[in-house]
């Protein structure tokens, strides 16, 4: 055990003997570990993010999407829709307490009104290509997504978290969906993009434009004030109206999405089947159409992020690796500056064993700094990340323990060859070495 910290003082006498040298040797396992650990911890962090998400809508919830491989194929109703005929034969499964129908609006939304196209003419891929309206529709849609569905959307989702905030005025009535009255209710990034720096409470009875047709807002969630890249994203840029008055505005039905409420969480594997046998049934046997649900939408992120967290952690490895070249080659250096050194301690009556430790804990001990310094930095950098730009890093033990064997294998991999040559030295040749 002596010679085992005699060992430690001799490495840290010799690294703290040629400090800048001793430094940029670390420096490429710096780098290394550095990139490892934050890349790991940003992966990590997303991964949380999106799975609070999804599992905010509720455990008990399906997902009906128009066009087979519609999760992995592209946008929400791109190229397909479902029609009322649809609607009704998922609403005959068994254990079904919301059929919730949802169709994307094809105009802009905005606070003033804007240039409308002609009364034939309410889609976007009728407009020409070069066309200013078509500029301000794509800008419009990208910021807040107009989305008819009925009264029964609010219920559905009681319990969940989908706002942010804390909500103002209501939802349209049953009544007001069936005469299709001009209403919309507004999420919380919907409120921030329409309205910044603006309280929801203060939005109420406003008039908003979808197209050049003005509605009312009875609605509005609170914006929370968050940096977080979920709370940001489109997945709050929505504003709801009665899908009567969508029918009405864009001159047909095109319900790009439906959202099932199973009665108990524990039968939504069952309830996506049944929906699936109707369906294929009402569709001549074509499974046109994608359903979906939590366990399931949670398993693709999963796969997704798995994937690519391994991909930047392996290319960050790369960094590590030649962080650990750049240890192996100093350390070949010190043997030849330090030959006399060794020559003189062989002579007094030190093992071929006691140089090889020696310059092994001295390897080591360089890598296992430079991942200390390493981790430091990744934290720091996450809480710039983090505080910067909502971006969550989650740099867990497990990763740190890892980075730790990771560097302290590199050392000792990479001082295994400078340490064997230095205990191989003979005594009389290396005091006679100049």
């Amino acid at each position: 055990m002596y010679k085992f910290f005699e060992n430690i003082k001799l490495a840290v006498k010799a690294i703290w003997g040629k400090k800048i040298r001793s430094f940029l040797t670390m420096l490429g396992v710096i780098i290394g570990v550095f990139s490892i650990v934050l890349l790991i911890g940003i992966g990590q962090g997303v991964k949380s993010e999106v799975t609070s998400q999804v599992e905010s809508l509720g455990s008990n919830i399906i997902m009906v999407l128009p066009g087979a491989g519609a999760m992995t194929s592209g946008a929400m109703g791109a190229g397909s829709s479902f029609s009322m005929e649809d609607l009704d034969t998922i609403k005959k499964v068994n254990d079904i307490k919301f059929v919730v129908p949802m169709a994307v609006i094809p105009l802009p939304v905005s606070v003033t009104e804007p240039v409308a196209p002609s009364a034939d003419s309410t889609s976007s891929e009728e407009i020409p290509a070069g066309s200013d309206l078509k500029n301000l529709m794509a800008q419009a849609q990208q910021q807040v997504m107009a989305i008819g569905s009925t009264q029964d959307l609010e219920t559905a989702f009681e319990g969940s978290e989908i706002s942010s905030g804390k909500s103002y005025g209501r939802m349209f009535t049953a009544e007001e969906f069936a005469r299709g009255a001009q209403l919309i209710s507004l999420q919380s990034g919907a409120v921030a993009q329409l309205f910044p720096d603006t309280s929801a409470a203060d939005v109420i009875d406003r008039k908003i434009f979808i197209g050049k047709e003005p509605f009312t807002i009875i609605g509005a969630q609170e914006v929370k004030k968050s940096k977080s890249i979920m709370e940001d994203s489109s997945m709050t840029n929505m504003a709801f109206i009665p899908l009567t008055a969508a029918q009405e505005l864009t001159g047909k039905l095109s319900i790009t999405q439906i959202v099932v409420t199973v009665k108990e969480p524990d039968k939504v594997q069952t309830v996506q089947n049944d929906i699936r046998k109707a369906l294929l049934e009402s569709h001549d046997g074509v499974e046109d159409f994608t359903i979906t649900n939590q366990e399931e939408i949670l398993s693709m992120f999963d796969q997704i992020l798995g994937v690519l967290t391994t991909m930047l952690g392996g290319i960050a490895a790369i960094s590590l690796l030649v962080g650990g070249i750049g240890v192996m080659n100093i350390m070949l250096v010190s043997v030849s500056e330090r030959t006399r050194e060794i020559g003189l301690r062989k002579a007094i009556g030190a093992s071929g064993s006691d140089i090889l430790i020696q310059f092994l804990v001295e390897s080591v001990f360089l890598t296992f700094l430079g991942g200390a310094i390493g981790i430091g930095l990744a934290y720091i950098g996450g809480s710039i990340l983090d505080a910067q730009f909502g971006l969550v890093v989650d740099i867990t033990l497990g990763s740190i323990l890892l980075a730790f064997a990771f560097t302290s294998l590199i050392g000792i991999f990479f001082g295994v060859t400078p340490a064997v040559r230095a205990a191989r030295l003979d005594p009389i040749d290396a005091l006679k070495y100049e």
